[in-house]
């Protein structure tokens, strides 16, 4: 509403964009988890009504939910992989961009085909290991290229912490899921037959608000920290002039 019917400029309607699908996507995972202000419905109803999910439950499998945030957090780092190959190749940096960047396509790739149960990612994650060791350097002694290509692979346990640095999409889940769980239980102890609806309906709307407040500046202030640290650590570099 703000957007369109008052139509908001400037820095404020730059935040409400990012507010507004923020929101839609809040409204999609919802449908997927089943879920409609926690488990508002089967609280009020002791059970009667519930929505069912179409996707799975995050409260009935937390590990599921962590395995989708890696492989989210897989999918934003292999795309800022590729805008930092498109920028050196841009530079003329072919070499750097076959050899230093695109063998971690095989290495992650290699190891997420394992954990999928796939034997032959090993051999991709080798080869893409195989290619950074020995390739990554332009080192003619051969000595001083295979440490140097070994500093380079050394960086895996950079790429273990940015991955592992997804999983806060879990955790800001569960929490948000049972807070709205705790409102719901302290709604439905009140009641909604007679006066008690009031008291209820106060309980909700401030509950709930104040969820909704929490999440937004959570989920504004953790993905806006995965986009500046994880996602543009991979390619980002400062323009202008030197300071």
């Amino acid at each position: 509403v703000a957007l369109y019917k008052f139509k908001a400029e400037g820095g404020m309607r730059q935040m409400l964009k990012v507010f507004a699908s923020g929101g839609l996507f809040a409204v999609a995972f919802g449908v997927a988890y089943g879920s409609l202000f926690g488990d508002l419905l089967p609280a009020l109803t002791d059970g009667a009504i519930n929505l069912p999910a179409f996707w799975f439950n995050p409260l009935d499998e937390p590990i599921t939910l962590m395995i989708w945030s890696i492989v989210f957090g897989a999918i934003h780092l292999f795309i800022a992989m590729g805008i930092d190959i498109y920028n050196k190749l841009q530079r003329g940096n072919w070499y750097d961009a076959a050899f230093s960047v695109a063998p971690w396509y095989l290495i992650i790739g290699g190891v997420g085909l394992l954990a999928l149960g796939m034997s032959f990612g090993a051999y991709v994650a080798i080869a893409g290991a195989a290619m950074i060791l020995l390739m990554s350097s332009r080192d003619k002694n051969p000595i001083k290229r295979f440490f140097s290509g070994f500093m380079s692979l050394y960086s895996v346990t950079s790429w273990l912490s940015d991955l592992l640095s997804y999983t806060r999409i879990l955790a800001l889940t569960l929490a948000t899921s049972v807070i709205a769980m705790v409102v719901n239980m302290m709604a439905a102890m009140i009641g909604w037959r007679g006066p008690q609806i009031i008291f209820l309906v106060v309980v909700l709307l401030f509950g709930h608000g104040l969820n909704i407040a929490l999440s937004t500046l959570s989920a504004y202030v953790h993905s806006t920290r995965l986009h500046y640290v994880e996602f543009f650590g991979r390619f980002y570099a400062g323009g202008g002039k030197l300071f």
